[in-house]
C-alpha cells in the first residue's frame, strides 16, 4: 500500500513550514482546465487501490500513528454510486486533524484561476468540528517528488535541500468548518485563488474532534478568477471576533502535543459572554499555537493593517503570547516587525500589531497566539479585530515596499 501523506498542522505557521515531511501523492500535473471539468482522480471513491482491501485509488489518509482513529471505505452509506469514505475518531487527547486528501501538481494553466473544492458530507455523532480544506502552495521538493514518483525526502536530497530549510510558501488557503452532530448528506464548498508560482494544490476532508464523518462525490474545478473588492477601512473584518458564535469562523493551529487545548470559555471573558481559552500541552519543544483567520491578500494591496485583541494571562510562566499579522507572496514571507510579547499573570490588556501589505501579497493571516507548550498557566483572547487603517506607510513616505524572507535555495 502507498504510504499516507504526512502533511501536518504546521501548514499555516510560516516559520515552521520547513518541518513538513509530506510524501508524494499519485496525481500528476493537471491538464489544461476546461469549464466544469473535475480535476480530481477517483472523485467518487469508486475505484479501489489495487491489492488493498478498502483503500480508494488516488487518495491518501493522514498518518497520525494513533489507534483511536479509523479510516474506511464501504458501500453501506453513500451519496451516489457504490462507495464512500469515512473517518472516525475516539479521542482528542492528542490534537490531530485526521483527513482524507489528494494532492496535485499544477502549472501556469491554473495560475490566476479560482479553484472550487466541493464534497458531500454526512455527520454521525460528531462532537467537535469537521472540515473541508483547499490549499495552494509553492513547494519545489513536493512538485519533483510527485513528478519523479519518489518519497519527499528522496527528492529533497536530489535537489540539494537540507531538512530544516525547504522551499515551501503558502499561496492560497480556504477551510470550511462545520459542527452539526447528525446530518443527512450535505454539499460543502470552498473557493480559493491560485496565484502565479503555485505548483501544488491539496484538497482535504476530515475531522477535528470525535465521532464519524462520511465523504462522497468530491469535485475540484477551475473558473475565471474573481478578484475581491478592496477591503473597507476602519471596519472589523474578522468573523465572530468576540467568540459569541460556534467558533467555526476560526481556524485553530495546534501542534500534536498531548493535552493541548484551544476552547471557547463562557466563564472568563472581556466583553460579551465568551472568550477563547488556550492551555495545556506537553512537548520537548515550543511551537506556535493559537487562533487564525486567513484572507485573500489581493484586497489589501497598498494598505496598512492592524490586528488587535484583549489578552489575559494567568501564571503563563513559559509561554509568550502575542497578536501578529503574517503575509506571504509567491517569493516568500513578508519581513514584518517583531511583535510585542506577553506572559506571566496579567489582567485583560489590549495588544496590537501593524503591517504594510505590498502588491503581490497572496495570503494575509490574522493570528492570536502563544508559543506552546507553556507547561503551566492559561491564556485568553477576546474581542479580536482586523482593520484597514488606510494607505500603507511606505507609500506615504515614498519608500520601497517591505521585502520578503526569500524561499530557501539548495545547498549546492
Amino acid at each position: 500500500m502507498h504510504r499516507p501523506l504526512r502533511l501536518s498542522w504546521l501548514l499555516l505557521v510560516p516559520a515552521l513550514l520547513a518541518t513538513l515531511s509530506a510524501l508524494p501523492g499519485r496525481t500528476g500535473p493537471s491538464a489544461a482546465p476546461t469549464a466544469g471539468r473535475n480535476l480530481l482522480a477517483n472523485p467518487g471513491f469508486e475505484e479501489g487501490l489495487a491489492g488493498h482491501a478498502w483503500m480508494p485509488a488516488a487518495w491518501d489518509t493522514f498518518e497520525s500513528g494513533l489507534s483511536t482513529v479509523f479510516f474506511g471505505r464501504d458501500s453501506f452509506l453513500v451519496h451516489s454510486g457504490h462507495a464512500a469514505v469515512s473517518v472516525a475518531n475516539l479521542s482528542t487527547l492528542v490534537p490531530m486533524f485526521h483527513n482524507w486528501s489528494q494532492m496535485l501538481v499544477v502549472g501556469p494553466d491554473l495560475w490566476d484561476k479560482d479553484l472550487t473544492f466541493s464534497v458531500w458530507t454526512r455527520s454521525n455523532g460528531l462532537d467537535g468540528r469537521s472540515y473541508i480544506l483547499l490549499q495552494a502552495y509553492r513547494d519545489t521538493i513536493q512538485e519533483m517528488a510527485i513528478t519523479w514518483k519518489v518519497p519527499r525526502d528522496t527528492a529533497r536530497v536530489r535537489l540539494g535541500y537540507v531538512p530544516t530549510s525547504q522551499p515551501i510558501v503558502l499561496t492560497g488557503y480556504r477551510r470550511l468548518y462545520f459542527s452539526d452532530r447528525e446530518t443527512d448528506w450535505v454539499r460543502r464548498e470552498v473557493r480559493a485563488h491560485i496565484s502565479p508560482g503555485t505548483d501544488i494544490v491539496a484538497v482535504r476532508a476530515g475531522i477535528f474532534g470525535t465521532g464519524q464523518v462520511l465523504f462522497d462525490d468530491a469535485s475540484l474545478t477551475a473558473s475565471p478568477s474573481v478578484a475581491p473588492p478592496a477591503a473597507p477601512e476602519h471596519r472589523n473584518l474578522l468573523a465572530d471576533p468576540g467568540f459569541e458564535g460556534d467558533g467555526n469562523a476560526w481556524d485553530y493551529s495546534l501542534p500534536p502535543f498531548p493535552g493541548l487545548k484551544v476552547e471557547r470559555d463562557t466563564t472568563v471573558f472581556h466583553g460579551g459572554h465568551a472568550s477563547m481559552h488556550l492551555y495545556g500541552g506537553r512537548a520537548p519543544f515550543q511551537a506556535r499555537t493559537g487562533l487564525v483567520q486567513v484572507f485573500d491578500g489581493r484586497q489589501f494591496w497598498g494598505k496598512r493593517l492592524r490586528v488587535s485583541a484583549w489578552l489575559r494571562c494567568d501564571s503563563l510562566r513559559a509561554g509568550l503570547a502575542y497578536a501578529k499579522l503574517f503575509a506571504t507572496t509567491s517569493a516568500g514571507e513578508l519581513r514584518g516587525p517583531a511583535a510585542k510579547q506577553y506572559g506571566a499573570t496579567m489582567p485583560w490588556t489590549p495588544v496590537s500589531y501593524e503591517l504594510d501589505i505590498p502588491p503581490g501579497t497572496d495570503i494575509v493571516s490574522a493570528w492570536f497566539m502563544y508559543d506552546a507548550p507553556a507547561m503551566a498557566g492559561d491564556l485568553w483572547f477576546d474581542d479580536c479585530a482586523l482593520e484597514v487603517l488606510g494607505t500603507a506607510d511606505y507609500i506615504k513616505k515614498k519608500e520601497p515596499p517591505p521585502g520578503v524572507i526569500p524561499i530557501p535555495g539548495p545547498t549546492h
